[in-house]
């Protein structure tokens, strides 16, 4: 299926996000890896696994030569968008996405690769001498 300029959502480095009815398809592109990807899935359906409001993923496939992510589609608005909108509720918007952080924070994903880990993955797969 090719996807139109009018269904995209965001553009990341690697990827881009369309908006396809009820989901969302984010695209990889043609280098990204398939476990990479794959990996990518597994996270959200570890996290999926608590009752915080994410997108369920509800594929992987191959779309041509590059690999997809297609996800539920919240409606909604993002917080910028919000901010831009209002911007006398700023300090509100923050005071929720405070509240939303540290109830991400209660939540338990025990098979989810610790941010301790992963970091300590990639600082050491870096150039980067350990000291400074």
């Amino acid at each position: 299926m090719l996807y139109q300029e009018d269904q995209v959502i965001a553009t990341r480095p690697k990827k881009v996000i369309y908006r396809d009815g009820d989901t969302v398809v984010k695209l990889f592109s043609a280098d990204y890896s398939k476990a990479s990807v794959l990996n990518e899935a597994l996270n959200q359906a570890r996290v999926e696994e608590t009752d915080l409001n994410i997108p369920r993923i509800l594929e992987v496939f191959k779309e041509g030569e590059q690999w997809a992510i297609r996800s539920d589609y919240i409606e909604g608005k993002t917080l910028q968008q919000l901010m831009d909108e209002n911007p006398e509720k700023k300090d509100e918007y923050l005071r929720q996405l405070v509240e939303l952080q540290m109830l991400i924070h209660t939540k338990r994903a025990p098979l989810l690769t610790k941010l301790k880990d992963k970091m300590h993955r990639k600082i050491s797969d870096s150039k980067f001498e350990a000291t400074v």
